[in-house]
């Protein structure tokens, strides 16, 4: 008798930890990157269920995604893209066959992008000529926090009142980071930085900081091009490369042991965006 008692409870305890008919329930909203999560999150709260479909550790360049991804984009009623991701470029356009009736909406529109000036060295991901970047900046997730408020409020007029002020503090939340980067930045004489793949080019405008990436073409650097970061890397002094978290780290550490320089390793794809941004400033004013 005991031993079924104990079993009634661990079922019972394992039926309110699934998903019920209220999370089933809730609009499906499929992103493609991590940060978009938390925008989402900030502004509609509970009230949606987010599906991602690039999972931690894994590239946007190269992901492709499974049958269960692909499933759930059946019961989603809105996709955001980031607009010029290679995962997106890939496969967008199988992802709105699986859903024809899923809106597709992109979270680059109204930003000032940035493009590149010869697209045939565009980091190899075939981004059309942008930096796909658009998310690592305060700037920008303000643009980009407007569009998913409008997005989520299609979605949910009945929920004005609380996704209105739930957009309002965020905007808020936005500004105080933007204001805090700035201060911190304010003093920095060595405003230029080396990064392996180019994921700041936006905080880089925002602040009036020089990224000089390592990676060409989406491939590992030419004898010439190290040579040329070597030469670089002493004149200006750099003493820290970031390197993204999924990338190999080979090329970095042979060019951070050139020029005595510590490799710091940086998630653009971090679900916690906020503590991410402060956390690369950080580094530089440590540095």
């Amino acid at each position: 008798m005991r031993n079924w008692i104990i079993a009634g409870f661990c079922l019972a305890l394992l039926g309110s930890c699934s998903p019920g008919a209220e999370e089933s329930d809730k609009p499906v909203i499929s992103v493609t990157i991590l940060p978009q999560q938390y925008f989402v999150e900030k502004i509609g709260g509970d009230l949606f269920r987010v599906n991602v479909m690039i999972p931690p550790g894994a590239s946007p360049a190269t992901y492709e995604p499974t049958i269960s991804q692909l499933s759930e984009l059946d019961r989603s009623d809105l996709y955001m893209k980031i607009g010029y991701l290679g995962f997106e470029l890939s496969w967008m356009e199988k992802i709105m066959a699986t859903n024809p009736a899923m809106k597709l909406v992109s979270l680059s529109d109204n930003i000032d992008l940035i493009r590149e000036e010869n697209p045939a060295h565009l980091h190899g991901h075939n981004h059309g000529g942008i930096d796909p970047h658009i998310w690592m900046s305060p700037l920008n997730a303000k643009i980009i926090a407007t569009t998913v408020y409008r997005e989520l409020l299609l979605l949910m007029p009945e929920e004005k009142v609380f996704l209105e002020e739930r957009h309002e503090t965020f905007q808020a939340e936005l500004d105080s980071l933007h204001a805090t980067i700035t201060s911190m930045l304010s003093s920095l004489e060595d405003r230029s930085f080396m990064t392996y793949h180019p994921s700041l080019s936006y905080y880089a405008r925002d602040y009036d900081l020089e990224q000089i990436p390592l990676e060409i073409g989406g491939k590992s650097p030419s004898p010439t091009h190290m040579k040329w970061m070597t030469d670089v890397g002493r004149e200006k002094g750099i003493s820290l490369i970031f390197l993204q978290m999924q990338l190999d780290q080979k090329d970095a550490e042979t060019l951070a042991k050139e020029i005595g320089a510590e490799i710091i390793q940086i998630n653009p794809l971090d679900p916690d965006w906020y503590s991410q941004m402060l956390f690369i400033t950080g580094k530089l004013v440590s540095d």
